[in-house]
């Protein structure tokens, strides 16, 4: 048989069940892929839907190659103590006898493979301080730049919603960014299963604890100069739809954060100064309040 193949469907259907798929190798326990069998290499995908850790250990023999295909993750060696980070795009090799402790930031996906195959794993004994280090949630950083002063080339171009929130008393609704330290009001990325109206409620009610309800389009903001650095490689470009909301009863104006933010408050307009911003957060900031006014939509 000159091929034989693994399809896409296939592969990403048994990811939805396992965060370790390999796709081919001599495998002793039942998978759910029907894995191409080979006894020489061992080649598979680990998918982290969630920050995880991986406990340390070492391979007696076995060389392990990894090309990440999305995401981040951290590698501490145990006997020099040196941390590397590895993020998209990036590949490296684990040489036979390394001893080591990974974690693996939330949505990340590495390819692997094992030469040669087998399970020549031990566990290798850490302190505490370092199988805590591990078990801590690797996160991104964001910088928020303007390309047309330094900055890198954007990588990277996702839809965006994010949400004006008012409540009754005329206070606008805003997040403290755990990745900038900065406040913006509540949104984030598109899924592909997403409106913009269910992205735009979706997320102030994982960023905030409100259920809203959308009552108009305040603007657009797609300026290839304004640029997102993150610290997993990641370099994205602006593409925004802005909402404005409000709260649907006046019980449900209890905040609570989610982890991708340290504090959820209603600021009233004439405090919005006092909350440190981004120069692009705070253009949107004048138009949500010249709409208010006018109800003109911008297109940034």
């Amino acid at each position: 048989m000159p091929f034989k193949s693994l399809h896409r469907a296939a592969i990403e259907a048994s990811l939805d069940a396992t965060t370790r798929q390999y796709l081919a190798g001599a495998l002793q326990l039942p998978q759910t892929l029907a894995h191409i069998q080979d006894t020489d290499v061992e080649i598979g995908i680990s998918d982290y839907t969630q920050h995880a850790f991986e406990a340390a250990h070492r391979h007696a023999h076995a060389k392990e190659y990894q090309y990440v295909l999305r995401g981040m993750t951290e590698y501490h060696d145990v006997d020099t103590g040196e941390v590397l980070r590895f993020t998209s795009g990036d590949f490296y090799v684990i040489y036979p006898g390394t001893a080591y402790i990974q974690r693996v930031k939330r949505d990340t996906r590495i390819l692997f493979v094992k030469y040669p195959a087998g399970n020549d794993k031990s566990a290798v004994q850490v302190s505490d301080a370092l199988a805590a280090w591990a078990r801590e949630p690797l996160r991104v950083t964001r910088l928020d730049l303007d390309a047309r002063a330094q900055a890198p080339a954007a990588n990277s171009l996702k839809p965006a919603v994010a949400v004006a929130v008012f409540d009754a008393a005329a206070r606008l609704l805003l997040v403290k960014r755990r990745d900038s330290g900065y406040w913006a009001m509540p949104g984030g990325t598109m899924e592909l299963s997403d409106s913009v109206e269910s992205c735009a409620r979706r997320e102030v009610r994982e960023e905030a604890g409100l259920d809203v309800a959308i009552t108009g389009m305040i603007g657009t903001y797609t300026d290839p100069a304004t640029i997102i650095a993150y610290s997993d490689g990641e370099v994205r470009r602006e593409f925004s739809i802005l909402l404005a909301a409000s709260p649907i009863n006046a019980m449900s104006e209890t905040l609570a954060h989610d982890d991708e933010s340290t504090d959820v408050q209603w600021v009233s307009l004439d405090a919005l100064p006092r909350y440190p911003m981004v120069a692009a957060q705070a253009r949107r900031i004048d138009d949500v309040l010249a709409w208010r006014t006018s109800r003109a939509v911008f297109i940034r």
